[in-house]
């Protein structure tokens, strides 16, 4: 209905319901974050998308009866950040990236008990002029989040570079559910 614009009714927290007796219910919810920094999900309150979601997020821990400690956000950003980057050279958008990430990091530092960042998988065609990603542009802002994440004391990084480069394709980015599914499960 409206190309290029973030829909985020449906995002919500869902229960799930612990399997071990006496151990608590988690809340679980996904919200959808395509850049290190943009403003696509604003509030009155909020002027970035990542300031919106962590005013989100730790309004619904303390909704939840939660705290930090009861928290893990699983992460990532980089593929769409490489659209940003047509035109420019790759350190010039490193540093933006690397800036925008120590940014995004901290801001969630505040309000997660531990920072789980998946790595951003390969393309499955680098150096195709129709793709502005790239896998050594990909593989340079895994490691500047890799060297910032280790800032923070609840900062983990999962590596799956290698299992994404034995995995199928569905378009240059996006993979197989079973790729996904394999993921969920670490």
């Amino acid at each position: 209905e409206n190309p290029g614009c973030f829909d985020v009714r449906s995002v919500g927290a869902r229960y799930v319901e612990s399997a071990i007796p006496g151990e608590m219910s988690h809340v679980l919810e996904i919200m959808t974050i395509d850049h290190a920094s943009d403003i696509a999900q604003q509030t009155p309150y909020t002027e970035t998308t990542q300031e919106t979601a962590t005013l989100h997020f730790g309004n619904q821990l303390q909704f939840n009866g939660m705290t930090y400690d009861d928290s893990v956000c699983v992460m990532n950003t980089g593929l769409h950040d490489q659209k940003l980057c047509i035109g420019k050279t790759h350190d010039h958008c490193l540093s933006i990236y690397s800036k925008n990430i120590k940014r995004y990091l901290n801001l969630f530092h505040n309000i997660c008990g531990a920072m789980v960042w998946i790595s951003t998988t390969p393309v499955r065609n680098p150096g195709n002029p129709l793709y502005p990603q790239s896998n050594a542009m990909t593989a340079k802002m895994n490691l500047a989040v890799k060297d910032i994440l280790v800032q923070h004391e609840h900062g983990y990084y999962v590596d799956t570079w290698d299992v994404a480069k034995k995995s199928t394709h569905i378009d240059n980015v996006h993979f197989t559910s079973e790729y996904y599914s394999g993921i969920a499960d670490l």
